[in-house]
């Protein structure tokens, strides 16, 4: 498996210890922006430090003052002795970005990092992209290219997602319907034929229902390996992806088993 300078793993504080068989850095997702904005955290103290800490929106911040949010999460980085802050955006709001960006100086004062969804590339100078790997049309390689043309090898983080996507067809919108591990799976049990689109380093299969023909696109183990290969070939540095989507193929992935 190719090296990369950093593997990112967004991990639970519930599922920290099994990490430790592997060389990933953790993201301790524990973390929520609040109303006030405030930092609300779900876990006690733990054992692990460094890394960076994932936090999501519990609601999109108003136009306040971010100042106390931003002291918070410096604070928090520090005792922990985290790197930086991974910020799990699901929206774009111009409120929002402004927040993001005054939690972005703040965290570089102290000499700490932000981690932002795409959307918000550019938010700070020195602010880091996460690139989704999960297209559903074009190529991941000529959309890796493109983020790092436009985003710079040193700001271009991959985000290793797993598709599971079910698209009725025709689909006209490229929008299917996330599936779960055991929808996936049950569809997989009427062992359709299987084929390997190597342009969205996906597998897909076709099958028919009573509302028309479906067309799923989905990640294994392989091909989640292929992508970062692929990543890696063309000069992406750094990947993140979630432990609940990676675990079963951790050890292919990072080329270590336990």
């Amino acid at each position: 498996m190719p090296s990369f300078a950093s593997f990112y793993c967004i991990v639970s504080p519930a599922d920290l210890p099994q990490l430790r068989s592997y060389p990933l850095t953790p993201v301790l997702y524990a973390y929520q922006v609040g109303t006030g904005p405030k930092l609300f955290r779900s876990c006690g103290p733990t054992t692990v430090r460094g890394g960076l800490l994932g936090v999501g929106l519990g609601e999109t911040p108003s136009a306040g003052d971010p100042s106390p949010f931003c002291r918070q999460a410096v604070l928090e980085c520090q005792s922990r002795g985290a790197a930086g802050i991974l910020a799990d955006w699901d929206r774009f709001t111009r409120p929002l970005f402004q927040f993001t960006r005054a939690l972005g100086h703040s965290l570089e004062r102290a000499g700490l990092t932000l981690t932002v969804p795409e959307a918000y590339a550019g938010v700070t100078e020195q602010s880091s992209v996460l690139i989704s790997s999960a297209l559903s049309g074009g190529t991941l390689e000529v959309r890796l290219k493109e983020a790092l043309e436009r985003h710079g090898a040193d700001k271009v983080i991959l985000a290793l997602q797993r598709m599971r996507e079910d698209f009725r067809l025709p689909s006209p919108s490229g929008r299917g319907k996330s599936l779960s591990r055991e929808e996936l799976a049950a569809l997989c049990a009427r062992r359709p034929a299987i084929y390997w689109s190597s342009e969205l380093c996906a597998r897909y299969f076709t099958y028919r229902a009573k509302d028309g023909v479906h067309f799923v696109l989905f990640d294994d183990g392989m091909s989640l390996q292929k992508k970062l290969e692929l990543a890696h070939k063309l000069g992406v540095c750094r990947v993140a992806g979630a432990w609940e989507e990676i675990s079963d193929c951790a050890g292919m992935l990072t080329g270590r088993t336990r």
